[in-house]
Parts: structure tokens; C-alpha cells; sequence
């Protein structure tokens, strides 16, 4: 592809890379471990903080975004109508269903609108340093560590932890920051598993999964060896199974992305809800591991917890879904929220095979996700996993051949450039 032709699809490797967009995936990033440096160290903080921040956060990246094109402005509309009308017909307000779901389509928008898979290369390296560095820093001088993020302290602060729910055994360290079992990666580490910015492990191994989704799909991004590193070393300093077994079936599914029909994927989470739903309405199980087999099981306990009201998100109650992505979602946008919600994701148009495997692996990632947590949802890994889809959708699918520099205009929008 020569220079012109890169240019004509706004990927002139002259141009310099817009600064916003990168600071925004890092604050959203880590806002949370900020916050906790406050509660410590500074002045207490609370739950009206904390969604202030991701207001800001996606408020940014909705403004950033959303350019000329009706068609977002309409998908927004129809969201918003439908929020408004379960809520209505609940009735409850829950503004957290209508946050939880604009995350992804505020950061889908301003990846799509940067139009340069080079910009979130750089993004997934910066936040890989980061979260290593501080995933380091935390392993290695764990006292120094909690003086300055006690973690607990702050979760108890934002509601998220009833303070007759710690635990002396962890200190200040959130519930899942020790495995009570042996660890499975590198044994020899022991029982820390750790938070890095994220506050708690699991994100961690969930960001340390979307790096090496990334890095597996870019072969020609600059610093792949050294991101994929990054992702894995997250990986293994949270001991995440679930990380290290989604780089494995990931890797699965790149290769069978393009023998692979659309329908299959468009039908995969409901083929999974269905069969999770069967196997709890048949299954005599009661007590429950804490492994994938475990999860699995209880996860099908969720669904088939949930009342037919609640399955179509139309119930007031809120009980404690968050250990299955999948009953949370029904509860939260109902059945038919579901389903529009992923036809978009799977029928959004890409512009080269290479972002249709890259689709299908993040699809992999949320399908085996939606099985063990709701963290689908949390803005700390969902910025930037839908900032990469975004730009892999916009993506033209060759890279820009070496230019000299070079006086032109860009086609990035004007706030997206800083």
C-alpha cells in the first residue's frame, strides 16, 4: 500500500497521533487506583465520586465520538428509549443499567472515529507498562503497597464492601487478593495475587487476556512481542486461570475465525444462556467449587434463580448477580436488550478479515467472561477492549507504507486531537 493510497484511509504515518483519546483510556484505566490514594491518604471519598468520574469518562468519549453520522446519534435514541421504558415499567431508576452499556458503545465510537489501529497499539503498550509496573511495585513491596492504596478501606468507602465483610486474613487487600489454595501459575509466587491498578485480581488477568487478544490479531504493530509480554506477565502476577485459559481458546478461535459463519457467533452466547439454563433446571448439584467447573455450575443456578419478569428486565428486584455475566445482563436490559445489544456488536461493519478474527476472539473473551463475573461491564478493562474494536472495525486492513514528513490535515476530529 503506498503512502497516498494510507493517507486516503487517514492512516498517514507522518501525521502525529492525537493525545486525548490515550489519556482517556489511561484515566479510565486508572481512576479507581487515584481515588484510592485519595480515600487513604488525602480525604474520604463515596459512591457519588466514583460515578462522577466515569460520567466525565464516557461523557468524554460519547463527545470524542460521535461525529456527522445520524446512525450513532439513532442507536443512542433507541438505547435511551428502551432504558426509559423498562425503567418505567419496573418501576425503579437504575441509572447503573443505562452506564453499563453506554461504556462500550461511547468507546466503540471514539475508536471507530480515530480510524488508526496505531493509536490503540500505543494505548495497549502504555496501559501494559503501567499496569505491570504497578502489579511490580505491589508484589514486591506489598507494606509499601496498602500504606498508600489500602483497597479494602476504599471499596468499604464506595459501598461496593459491607465493612462486616473484611476479613482480617487479607488486611487491606481486596477478598480475592490471596488464593486460599495453592496457586496454579508459578506456585512458587505464593498466595498473592496481584491487583496492580485495577484494585483486584481478577481485572487484572482480564486486561492481561485483552493485551494478548490484541497483540494476536496486530502482527505488524510495532512493540507486538513486548505488549503480548506485558499481558501475559499480568496475567501471571494476578494468577488469573481464567486469563491463561482464554489466551488458549482465543488463540482457537483466531485461526477459526474465517472458516466461521456469522450466525454461529451471533448464536453463541444464547446457545450457552440456554444450555446454563437446562443444566440448572436438571441438575441435582448443590455445593459448589471454586474453579471454572464450579462457576459453571453456579452460574446456571443464577439464570434459573431469575422469575420470568426478571428474565425480560422487567423486575425491581436487584438481587446479587455479579458471579454470572449472563443472568446480570437479563436483570439489568432483559432478553431483548441482549439479543439487539450483541446483533450490533456481531453485525457492526469491518473493513478487512483481520477485524473480523480480532471480532471473533473479543467475542470468545465476553462469551467465557459472561460465565464467571459481570465484569464485562466495569469500565477499568471495557475502555479500552472496545476502543481497540472500534479502531479494528475502522481499520482499512493494510498498513501505511514509510512517508517522509510531510504538512497535511488530518482526518481525526478536532476534540479527539486535544
Amino acid at each position: 500500500m503506498s503512502g497516498q493510497a494510507a493517507m486516503a484511509d487517514g492512516l498517514d504515518p507522518a501525521r502525529p497521533m492525537p493525545t486525548l483519546p490515550i489519556a482517556l483510556l489511561i484515566g479510565a484505566l486508572t481512576f479507581n487506583m487515584a481515588l484510592c490514594f485519595i480515600n487513604t491518604n488525602v480525604m474520604g471519598i463515596n459512591d457519588t465520586m466514583v460515578m462522577g468520574c466515569e460520567v466525565v469518562l464516557v461523557a468524554t468519549a460519547l463527545y470524542l465520538g460521535l461525529g456527522r453520522n445520524a446512525a450513532p446519534y439513532l442507536l443512542l435514541a433507541i438505547f435511551l428509549s428502551y432504558a426509559a421504558m423498562l425503567m418505567a415499567m419496573r418501576p425503579l431508576i437504575d441509572p447503573k443499567a443505562v452506564r453499563d452499556f453506554l461504556i462500550p458503545v461511547a468507546f466503540y465510537l471514539l475508536g471507530k472515529s480515530c480510524n488508526d489501529p496505531r493509536l490503540a497499539d500505543r494505548a495497549a503498550l502504555l496501559c501494559g507498562i503501567i499496569v505491570v509496573a504497578f502489579g511490580l511495585f505491589e508484589f514486591l513491596a506489598l507494606d509499601v503497597y496498602v500504606s498508600y492504596f489500602n483497597i479494602i478501606k476504599y471499596y468499604v468507602a464506595r459501598g461496593t464492601v459491607a465493612p462486616s465483610d473484611v476479613s482480617a486474613q487479607t488486611g487491606a487487600l481486596f477478598a480475592s487478593g490471596l488464593r486460599p489454595d495453592s496457586r496454579t501459575l508459578l506456585p512458587f509466587l505464593g498466595p498473592h495475587r496481584a491487583s496492580s491498578v485495577f484494585l483486584e485480581p481478577i481485572s487484572t488477568g482480564n486486561f492481561g487476556a485483552i493485551l494478548y487478544i490484541w497483540a494476536l490479531n496486530r502482527p505488524q504493530m510495532a512493540k507486538r512481542w513486548l505488549t503480548m509480554a506485558a499481558g501475559m506477565t499480568a496475567i501471571v502476577l494476578s494468577d488469573s486461570r481464567f486469563g491463561a485459559n482464554v489466551c488458549i481458546v482465543a488463540t482457537v478461535a483466531y485461526f477459526a475465525a474465517p472458516i466461521t459463519p456469522r450466525f454461529v457467533w451471533l448464536a453463541a452466547p444464547f446457545v450457552l444462556l440456554i444450555g446454563f439454563a437446562f443444566y440448572g433446571f436438571i441438575s441435582a448439584e448443590v455445593n459448589w467449587e471454586n474453579n471454572f467447573t464450579g462457576r459453571m455450575l453456579w452460574t446456571a443456578r443464577l439464570i434459573t434463580s431469575l422469575s420470568p419478569a426478571a428474565v425480560f428486565g422487567l423486575s425491581p428486584d436487584k438481587p446479587f448477580l455479579s458471579d454470572s455475566g449472563y443472568a446480570y445482563s437479563l436483570n439489568q436490559i432483559g432478553l431483548l436488550g441482549v439479543i439487539g445489544f450483541w446483533s450490533l456488536f456481531i453485525f457492526a461493519p469491518e473493513r478487512s478479515p483481520r477485524a473480523w478474527r480480532f471480532k471473533v476472539c473479543v467475542a470468545t473473551y465476553i462469551c467465557l467472561l459472561m460465565i464467571v463475573s459481570d465484569s464485562v461491564y466495569s469500565i477499568k478493562t471495557a475502555a479500552l477492549l472496545w476502543f481497540m474494536t472500534g479502531s479494528s472495525d475502522g481499520d482499512p486492513g493494510a498498513e501505511p507504507a514509510p512517508a517522509p514528513p510531510r504538512t497535511m490535515a488530518t482526518n481525526y476530529p478536532a476534540a479527539a486531537a486535544g
